[in-house]
């Protein structure tokens, strides 16, 4: 029986010991245990082999032992040369320290250090007038480099305390009725802040941060610089309303040319504080209206302060310049129409504010545009039916513009000739004194939607829609099964939406 052969393992494998690169073996205890195993009859050979098993087992929990033994002599040794580097360092460190140099002095992560002074090596007086003047280099760099840090640090925390104090100023200044992450953008820049002596001096003294009591001798300042701004910022929202106007913002404020420039100049920071009373009192009239100039926006008609908080979420305007540029004030019509609407809802619209449900309450969807036909008319909020005044005006005007420009290329299939049709504007709320809008109840409602579904079922009965497959309330579920029609009246790219034929008559008789 083979006990053992030649074995060979890849040099890279580390888990056996080798000679030569060989694997090592006891060749001659293999042979002698090879021979006395064959010299063994049937029956006795298996009592040789587990006396070999024995043996075997034995050398293994023998060598474990000693394994074990030998770490646990290695980790002792260890743990003494641990405290005896640890007994050295505590006493250099005692020596430093009497000589005048702190703990943060000592550079730890310099390796050079660390090998003069983390050592298995007892310190004694020679040891220690030999390292100290290589010590001191590293301890001088290191202490220069640490103040420097400091004074760095204490600079910044300086800066985030003031301008943790001026954001709480621009807050209360502001007093919007909302947060918003952005809004400290649209306060002043703090280069400004710094630039004013008394911040400047406060910034510039090395203190670890700014008190409260420090910064309540600057805040008047400070205050009176975001006064100013934030007045000068409302005046800016309503300055667009005032050119079409003709009027000019009245905060009493900005009459006297130079004499007046002269007065802002040195005016209180009382005086500007009721100047921003008087210009909110007019940005929260329910008439001081904006219109968000972006197409894809769900909502366009916006009121102070919501249109800054509108422009800083969906239009990236973090500064009241960009915000005044983004946002127009409609024309002076549009105040009409505004004000036409409030009338005809019951409101005055000279005491009627942003806070009142009518205007702020968006999911209120009960006015209905009675310049529609009832059997299409939506049900709008306030800021919605604004809108849609204003969309069909727009829609009114561009169509005159191009049909007065280019005839021929908005109706390029007419005979030469031939009278154009003509368009009128069912909206125009400036010419007509019909009502624009009405308010129904529940009841009134929910007739009306009654009413449009029936119109819808009518349409489908109707010779020139086809009808195949559709029956019952099937038509509320696939209303595309419509054959849908085109105005051909309609100037080129300015018609509607392919729709139902009694929806595109209704539009032909409107329009």
């Amino acid at each position: 029986m083979k006990l053992a052969g030649n074995s060979r393992r890849s040099r890279s494998y580390r888990g056996y010991l080798r000679k030569n690169d060989e694997r090592h073996f006891y060749v001659e205890a293999l042979k002698k245990a090879g021979h006395e195993y064959e010299a063994l009859s049937r029956e006795e050979a298996p009592a040789y082999w587990l006396l070999l098993e024995e043996n075997r087992d034995d050398r293994k929990e023998t060598g474990r032992k000693m394994l074990a033994w030998k770490c646990n002599q290695l980790a002792s040794r260890a743990d003494d040369i641990a405290a005896e580097k640890n007994a050295r360092f505590e006493s250099i460190k005692v020596k430093l320290l009497e000589m005048g140099w702190d703990e943060k002095d000592f550079p730890m992560a310099n390796k050079d250090f660390k090998d003069l002074v983390l050592k298995d090596q007892k310190l004694t007086p020679k040891i220690w007038q030999n390292i100290k003047p290589k010590l001191e280099p590293f301890l001088e760099t290191h202490r220069a480099d640490r103040l420097a840090e400091e004074k760095v640090t204490r600079e910044w925390n300086r800066r985030l305390a003031i301008t943790e104090f001026y954001r709480q100023v621009g807050r209360q200044i502001v007093d919007l009725p909302f947060d918003h992450p952005w809004l400290n953008k649209f306060l002043p820049g703090m280069g400004k802040v710094f630039a004013v002596p008394s911040v400047k001096l406060l910034l510039e003294n090395d203190t670890e941060t700014v008190t409260d009591d420090q910064w309540t001798e600057v805040a008047p300042e400070v205050r009176l610089i975001v006064s100013k701004w934030w007045r000068d910022s409302l005046r800016q929202l309503l300055l667009g309303s005032a050119e079409k106007s003709g009027t000019a913002p009245s905060d009493g404020t900005n009459e006297g040319g130079a004499q007046g420039r002269a007065s802002e100049e040195t005016e209180t920071e009382e005086a500007i504080a009721s100047s921003i009373v008087a210009l909110r009192a007019r940005l929260s009239s329910g008439t001081s209206a904006f219109y968000c100039q972006a197409s894809w926006c769900s909502r366009r008609v916006w009121w102070f302060p919501d249109l800054i908080r509108h422009g800083a979420s969906q239009h990236s305007c973090y500064t009241m310049e960009e915000l005044s540029t983004h946002f127009r004030t409609p024309q002076p019509e549009c105040q009409e129409l505004i004000k036409r609407a409030l009338k005809d809802l019951g409101v005055d619209h000279e005491t009627v504010k942003l806070s009142d449900t009518l205007i702020n309450d968006q999911n209120q969807k009960h006015n209905l545009c009675t310049r529609c036909d009832e059997k299409i008319a939506t049900y709008m909020n306030f800021n919605e039916l604004i809108l849609h005044y204003l969309d069909v005006q727009k829609w009114f005007d561009d169509v005159t513009q191009a049909v007065r420009t280019s005839p021929d290329g908005c109706y390029p299939s007419r005979a030469v000739n031939s009278e154009l049709p003509k368009i009128v504007n069912d909206h125009d709320w400036m010419s007509r004194d019909a009502p624009l809008v009405r308010q129904d109840d529940e009841v009134t409602k929910e007739a009306i939607l009654k009413l449009q579904r029936d119109f819808k079922k009518e349409g489908l009965s109707d010779p020139l829609c086809d009808t195949k497959g559709i029956g019952g309330e099937d038509f509320e579920k696939h209303p595309w099964r419509e054959v849908q029609k085109c105005c051909l009246l309609c100037p080129k790219a300015f018609a509607p939406r392919p729709n139902g034929i009694r929806k595109i008559a209704l539009h032909i008789r409107s329009k």
